[in-house]
């Protein structure tokens, strides 16, 4: 006959997870093409960079704050997506996102000026920056075992985006001019509101019926000990059976305060017969704006910039790398055109630079197989962008493109292990909101640098 169990003794409860694979993959594609989609963006505008200026004939500090308007919206609203994705799920935040993009360029082709340019490719960076953070997060709600290989597929979209969107916006921009070429690419973009659909939650695995069983005789253990569970006791001794520890205990009365009927207060006794008056009124403020405090610290996360400096390193990081990757991106072309290269040829530098990106991001896994902490090839990254803005200042057409090639391989390769970091340093609860930070981080050096570089 078996013994009866211990009530105090408690079983391990296991929460079913759901296969990898089956709807997850559909959801690396839809995170692969929104990657596809936005890089295609933020590197077009080399492409119109000389079209933005002779139209509104303005200098190229002028026209440089067009992309780090739109790559500093992008970056700074990737916290906004994060909340977004936390409160109301991936799918909304997707479409959302989807449709702010669309909006964004496609009321661009009617601006006037480059003030109203501004305004427009702000709306359209609002919508990158959500739909982006949609991308990062609902690949890693899908995938655990396996999210290395599908972050660096999902990853690979971007390398794909910037090597085809130069050679079609210079088709677009010769045919139709830019206000035709940024009506035609907000019809693309359209898309991302389908790729945003395309995302639905995970699903648990059916339990069997003898797990559900056992679970149930577990519940009904448990309510039975919460019924005869005690009070506690005002007091009680120690392990050593010697002292009493007493256990405060506190009463409660109400009267009316300062002599006031129409407020009532509470008063708070203890064994230590102290008493303390406190109006319900000011009681009731303090606790909401108590509760809002600790509500939006929860929303943001803010614990996870305070207590884990791996993660705010790699923020840092972040901020030093961003300058050199979109300045690089927006000045490529026109440096080869100071060097009386065609059009078309400096159009396929950045081909190039897209390229690079596809190999750094497809290969950063074969790099931290060879015994190398994702940290170290974080900074060979960081010094492979460095030497390609060395080989930048130097003459030639082959120079400009080894320059692009190892600036797209050290971005590729960046931006890919980044994210792999964030996920094990903050764990896929603080996932989203971690990217947002980091995305924040990444717009406070896009925003600066092509400025910095244009003067």
């Amino acid at each position: 006959m078996n013994s009866p169990r211990s009530p105090m003794q408690t079983r391990e409860k296991k929460t079913p997870e759901s296969r990898e694979g089956g709807w997850g993959i559909v959801v690396v594609i839809a995170s692969y093409s929104i990657n596809v989609l936005v890089l295609s963006l933020l590197r077009c505008g080399g492409v119109l960079y000389q079209s933005w200026m002779d139209e509104f004939e303005t200098g190229a500090k002028e026209i440089a704050a067009i992309q780090s308007i739109l790559s500093a919206m992008t970056c700074f609203c990737g916290l906004a997506g994060a909340v977004l994705c936390k409160r109301f799920g991936c799918r909304f935040s997707g479409i959302l996102g989807g449709v702010l993009w669309f909006l964004g360029l496609f009321c661009s082709y009617w601006v006037q000026n480059i003030f109203q340019l501004y305004v427009t490719i702000a709306i359209a960076g609002v919508g990158v920056g959500i739909s982006y953070t949609f991308g990062l997060v609902s690949v890693a709600m899908h995938f655990k075992k396996r999210y290395k290989t599908a972050n660096a597929v999902a990853f690979s979209g971007s390398g794909i985006g910037i090597m085809a969107a130069p050679p079609i916006v210079q088709l677009l921009l010769d045919n139709y001019g830019w206000r035709g070429t940024l009506f035609i690419i907000s019809a693309i973009m359209a898309n991302g509101i389908a790729c945003g659909a395309l995302y639905r939650p995970r699903r648990n695995v059916q339990r069997s019926p003898k797990e559900l069983q056992l679970n149930s005789e577990d519940h009904e253990q448990e309510s039975r000990i919460d019924e005869v569970r005690p009070e506690s006791p005002t007091n009680a001794t120690d392990a050593s059976g010697n002292e009493p520890v007493i256990f405060q205990t506190s009463t409660v009365a109400m009267r009316s305060c300062n002599d006031d009927p129409d407020e009532i207060c509470y008063i708070s006794v203890d064994q230590s017969s102290k008493r303390e008056y406190a109006s319900f009124k000011d009681a009731r403020k303090q606790n909401q704006a108590g509760s809002l405090l600790r509500r939006f610290c929860s929303e943001l996360s803010i614990r996870v910039l305070m207590k884990n400096y791996r993660f705010l390193l790699v923020c840092l990081v972040s901020v030093e790398f961003a300058p050199s990757y979109l300045s690089f991106a927006l000045f490529v072309i026109p440096r080869a055109q100071s060097i009386d290269v065609a059009p078309s040829s400096a159009a396929f530098l950045v081909s190039i630079l897209g390229i690079g990106t596809l190999l750094g991001q497809l290969g950063n896994g074969l790099m931290l197989s060879c015994r190398t902490s994702a940290e170290h090839v974080l900074a060979i990254c960081v010094a492979l962008s460095g030497v390609s803005l060395l080989v930048l200042n130097v003459d030639g057409y082959v120079y400009l493109a080894i320059a692009s090639f190892l600036q797209g391989f050290a971005s590729g390769a960046f931006f890919a292990i980044a994210s792999v970091l964030i996920l094990r340093y903050v764990g896929l609860e603080g996932f989203a909101v971690g990217t947002g930070w980091h995305q924040i981080s990444i717009g406070v050096g896009q925003l600066l640098g092509p400025i910095v570089a244009g003067t």
